[in-house]
């Protein structure tokens, strides 16, 4: 008889896959036809989707590269055009498996007709779709969402609206389609429902045990990421609350014996996601976590022009565009929020908008909170950065105070 695992595996998964597959085929189909964009996380997808401008995520590439654990080789092959290893580990898996499709073991990403960027996550999008543009011929279309210290005032968002105009503009042009009032109420009201499913399903962790853990909320939100505004990401996200709510009925917990309750701060290192399994034989759960709470702005309207303005507010207000002081808000709320005992800051080598304060962040969030935290250091997708013996020594020390 085999050994329970320490943590529960969700039958939701199951979906996931089929989503995931489904995805790659539609992602395919349209780049034969002519319509399929490539787009960043932050980028508001609702648009190109209302316009039948399908779109796919070279983020969502970077993360399968790291994990099937091919990272170090497909971001060599970005190093060997003259890229550092300083870069964004994403970008350089996105470069290097676009300049040698045939040497990358998942093989080559469909071919976009455009590349569509938008740097409320971060700035190195424009250069890195620029390097993709050169190799595909594909234009580039950059939203610029200047970062905000406060409240957005009027002129930020009346310059950010023209942005999306712009946006509307180019996508017209260059797919020859435009923006339809029917069809966009309907993705943006899509777009809202499953954003407020996912909201729901975060929200479920706050229960003891939560009936999530870290990794089963980032494989889990894959779809909310890359396929807003369609129907199948309703579905799926209606049967994952059905899941997760019958698990906080019956009291069953993501793992099997949840003692310590911890925040995971950052994108996870998705060629080691067996990290936080390992961790779960220990007692150690994370309900919450700051990455997976960034998709929870709601795009609604009764109108295209209400719809582009509620794109604005939206996506102009993502945390990764604010100050530090937002972040470590962020932090403290989810703590109090989900009554956690410590966190854990996980410093990526290469996501320096992330990244950038967490040392000055970890201490601020100590003193406002009461509850010890610890940074650890390495990447999301080259494994060349992650020294675990060393991440396990910083864990064990945070885990020290709570014996």
């Amino acid at each position: 008889m085999s050994e329970e695992k320490p943590y529960r595996r969700l039958e939701s998964q199951d979906l996931l896959q089929q989503i995931a597959f489904r995805h790659g085929l539609e992602a395919m189909a349209a780049s034969e036809e002519g319509r399929l964009a490539w787009v960043t996380s932050g980028f508001p997808v609702e648009i190109p989707v209302a316009m039948d401008v399908f779109p796919t995520y070279p983020e969502q590439a970077g993360a399968i590269v790291g994990a099937s654990k091919i990272g170090p080789e497909v971001c060599g092959f970005a190093e060997d055009l003259g890229y550092s290893q300083e870069l964004c580990s994403y970008a350089r898996a996105s470069i290097g498996s676009t300049d040698r499709p045939d040497d990358t073991a998942m093989g080559a990403r469909p071919t976009p007709q455009a590349l569509l960027a938008c740097n409320n996550i971060c700035g190195t999008v424009l250069k890195w779709y620029d390097a993709i543009s050169e190799m595909t011929n594909a234009p580039v279309f950059l939203l610029d969402t200047p970062p905000l210290e406060r409240e957005q005032l009027p002129h930020h968002r009346a310059y950010v609206r023209r942005g999306v105009d712009r946006l509307v503009e180019f996508l017209a042009d260059t797919f020859n389609t435009k923006l339809e009032n029917e069809k966009a109420t309907k993705v943006a009201d899509l777009s809202s429902q499953a954003i407020r499913l996912w909201t729901k399903v975060l929200k479920a962790c706050a229960n003891k045990p939560s009936p999530l853990n870290c990794a089963d909320r980032f494989l889990t939100m894959a779809p909310v990421v890359s396929s807003r505004g369609m129907e199948h990401c309703v579905e799926f996200y209606e049967a994952l609350l059905a899941e997760v709510e019958e698990r906080v009925k019956g009291g069953v917990g993501a793992i099997r014996d949840e003692q310590t309750r911890l925040l995971w701060d950052n994108i996870p290192p998705w060629f080691t996601l067996r990290f936080f399994n390992q961790l779960a034989a220990r007692g150690v759960g994370f309900p919450a976590d700051t990455y997976t709470h960034a998709w929870s702005g709601a795009v609604e309207g009764s109108d295209i022009a209400s719809i582009l303005d509620g794109v604005v507010d939206v996506y102009s207000n993502v945390y990764l565009n604010k100050g530090l002081e937002a972040k470590v808000d962020k932090m403290c709320e989810l703590i109090k929020d989900y009554d956690l005992d410590g966190f854990v800051m996980f410093s990526v080598r290469s996501c320096k908008r992330y990244s950038l304060g967490q040392l000055v962040s970890k201490e601020m969030v100590t003193e406002r909170t009461g509850v010890p935290g610890v940074v650890i250091e390495g990447d999301m997708v080259d494994s060349r950065l992650f020294n675990e013996a060393q991440v396990q020594t910083r864990v064990d020390a945070l885990l020290e105070m709570f014996v």
